[in-house]
């Protein structure tokens, strides 16, 4: 199923979908230049690993390649886009009959370890700190079903709707929200660990 909700640049890669269309297959890559980046990290945010996730990225953009006739005009293609990654995402781990191997050199938030590397008054005891958060939050995503760091990531994209997740995954919105809360409680489970051993830390 195809969200027909709008979003911003919609109307410019449906003219890019009707030059695939038309056998100019160049005009794809204008649209791998914009999306590959988000579509990384919603692979990542399943499978956590670098390589593999940089492989579904390419796959999901060569699958829609190969389908694009199938795609809705009147829908939006970002969407549709993520749909695919997120099923290629998700066949690529029930395919290997395991669960994601998570480095813990590798944080999920890559956003936060930037800021602090940014961020002049960080200090080497804030950053080991931020890496240990991270390593938390990826031990506790790591440890969630395919179908909930499926909700979990593309929630985390803040793009879409419950009603667009749910059309994505084909499933209810009750479904998605309850898969999201399950999540989000996990990671508030592994933070409060984190804070209680931090303060134990500085009690003692």
């Amino acid at each position: 199923m195809q969200s027909t909700v709008a979003h911003p640049g919609d109307n410019e890669d449906r003219k890019l979908v009707e030059e695939i269309l038309a056998g100019r297959t160049a005009a794809l890559e204008p649209l791998f230049v914009k999306y590959r980046e988000r579509i990384y990290r919603i692979c990542y945010r399943v499978v956590f690993n670098k390589d593999d996730a940089l492989d579904l990225t390419q796959e999901a953009f060569l699958k829609a390649l190969r389908a694009i006739e199938t795609f809705k005009r009147e829908s939006s293609f970002y969407t549709w886009l993520c749909q695919i990654a997120v099923n290629a995402s998700i066949d690529f781990l029930r395919r290997k009959g395991r669960g994601p191997k998570v480095s813990f050199d590798e944080i999920v938030f890559d956003e936060a370890k930037l800021a602090a590397a940014k961020n002049p008054a960080s200090t080497p005891l804030h950053q080991i700190e931020i890496k240990e958060m991270g390593r938390l939050v990826a031990h506790a995503l790591s440890a969630l079903s395919e179908d909930h760091r499926a909700v979990f990531s593309l929630f985390a994209e803040k793009d879409f709707s419950y009603k667009e997740i749910a059309e994505m995954l084909g499933c209810p919105e009750g479904t998605v929200m309850s898969r999201l809360f399950y999540a989000r409680k996990k990671l508030q489970e592994a933070l409060k660990s984190y804070v209680e051993t931090k303060e134990r830390s500085k009690g003692g």
